[in-house]
């Protein structure tokens, strides 16, 4: 059976040309998913009943199931693990923000990146998750929340490592005939595959682009980031430039704040050779303990310290506000407990 929400619009057109159906049924099918955030054909009303119980012998949406639900109990953050049809699971997060709602979803079961500080990776890459289940994931959380205003591409998995996939997920999930999302309100989050980030440019699909530094010196990178080992911090300026040449978009540096780790002197006049003068946001984020690697959470006073001696030498850089911090919010957690 063929996965009808990961069609475009044109695709569709094409497969129920095969199957003699009229043109316009296309476009009502392309509406009821999209921008109905319909899962179910016999939902469909406006669709004839024979019709119904035709494509649904031809044709088959991808269900993924709410696991568990944790909402934080000091704000509105919502974290959901989801169980694919292959029984894997993955995480979502839904935020509620005074002037929007995001959703943080997920783009692989595992991670193949390694880097020490992350739950996400620790069991490895089980496999690429489907353009259809990426869809199905947003309209999920948009069912049980209502309408979101952005998307950050962000949780368990490296997007770029699933690049065919994204690439279509954001094709339809912007696509003004359907969902219409601005690609304005879709963020992807990347440890860094520098190719990578030149194919996201060259496609026109101009979102904003977050880069996980975390260290501003090779040596220091390559240690707890092993994808540093093939991709050196050159590389990623020289594809962050050529993406904001491309987009106009101004890329955001990740950095997860490790006390008396990366937040050394070094470390401050390492990221101000690299990034004064550039458009360019530093988005500091206080680490999220696992067990797995042992370093605390760092406090207020030392992100703070940290982000005034960045402005001091002239960086754009701010304070990412912690969501959910009581529910395990950070990637991978809860699937990893889960899984124990």
């Amino acid at each position: 059976m063929i996965n009808i929400n990961d069609k475009t619009i044109y695709e569709i057109e094409n497969l129920f040309k095969e199957r003699s159906y009229q043109k316009f049924r296309a476009k009502q099918v392309f509406r009821a998913i999209h921008v109905n955030r319909l899962n179910d054909f016999d939902e469909m009303t406006d669709l004839p009943l024979k019709m119904r119980e035709d494509l649904k012998a031809d044709f088959k949406f991808e269900r993924i199931k709410v696991l568990k639900t944790f909402e934080s109990k000091i704000d509105s953050t919502k974290k959901y693990l989801l169980e694919l049809p292959d029984k894997n699971i993955v995480e979502a997060v839904y935020m509620d923000y005074k002037d929007r709602s995001t959703i943080c979803i997920s783009s692989q079961v595992g991670c193949r990146m390694g880097c020490s500080f992350c739950a996400s990776t620790k069991n490895g890459l089980v496999r690429n998750m489907t353009a259809s289940e990426l869809i199905e994931e947003v309209y999920l959380l948009e069912r049980l929340n209502g309408p979101i205003s952005n998307i950050v591409i962000m949780g368990i998995g490296e997007p770029l490592d699933n690049f065919d996939h994204i690439k279509k997920f954001i094709e339809i999930i912007t696509d003004p005939s359907g969902r219409n999302l601005s690609h304005r309100s879709i963020t992807l989050s990347t440890s860094g595959l520098s190719p990578r980030i030149k194919d996201l440019a060259d496609t026109g699909l101009d979102v904003n682009l977050a880069l996980s530094l975390h260290y501003a010196d090779d040596k220091k990178r390559a240690v707890y980031m092993p994808v540093a080992k093939k991709y050196s911090i050159k590389d990623l300026i020289d594809a962050t430039d050529y993406y904001f040449d491309k987009t106009g978009r101004r890329v955001s540096f990740e950095y997860v704040v490790i006390d008396g780790v990366n937040n050394l002197t070094e470390d401050v006049e390492n990221l101000r050779d690299l990034l004064f003068g550039k458009n360019v946001h530093i988005n500091l984020i206080p680490l999220n303990p696992i067990e797995e690697f042992n370093h605390k959470k760092p406090g207020a006073r030392v992100l703070e310290d940290f982000k005034q001696r960045l402005i001091k030498r002239g960086l754009n850089a701010t304070i990412r506000r912690s969501m959910g911090i009581d529910i395990d919010a950070s990637c991978g957690q809860l699937r990893n407990n889960y899984a124990r």
